[in-house]
């Protein structure tokens, strides 16, 4: 059985917008992720994928390839740790300002999903809730911004 840093690699070191990956009828990758899903528990996989994100997703684009797969492989309805910690991490990677036509509706989707799986957004209640206005999100990137001078 292959191991989750294996599973990781494959299921993250392709890229999403490529019209070869997952061709209707030969979702290899969405099959591999369910395999993994079957053999692990999430609490071992997320740490994994988390360092994946960290170590590996340097650019935007990398970031916005990750925020894609995690999404495809119906990760965003899994708990997660620290919400807010991975939420802000992906806003601070990527300039919403420069890549909102590629990432703006995938990220603020990806974030409701999330917060909103973990009780921490209700959109019933704040329908017109924007992650990049919640100030736990933003005071965490000026966290990030700070103790990443240069960047």
């Amino acid at each position: 059985m292959k191991s989750i840093e294996e599973y990781t690699n494959y299921l993250f070191n392709c890229s999403f917008s490529d019209d070869s990956f997952d061709p209707e009828d030969h979702e290899d990758h969405l099959k591999a992720s369910w395999e993994l899903f079957e053999h692990y528990p999430w609490e071992d996989i997320y740490p994994v994928w988390m360092k994946h994100l960290h170590e590996n997703c340097s650019t935007p684009e990398d970031v916005i390839n990750f925020v894609n797969l995690y999404t495809y492989y119906e990760a965003d309805d899994l708990p997660v740790d620290d919400p807010i910690g991975l939420i802000s991490h992906i806003y601070y990677k990527v300039d919403m300002d420069k890549y909102w036509d590629e990432a703006g509706e995938l990220f603020e989707g990806f974030a409701i999903n999330i917060l909103s799986k973990q009780g921490l957004v209700d959109m019933m209640n704040d329908p017109y809730y924007t992650p990049l206005k919640d100030e736990r999100i933003t005071n965490t990137i000026a966290c990030l911004v700070k103790s990443k001078p240069g960047e």
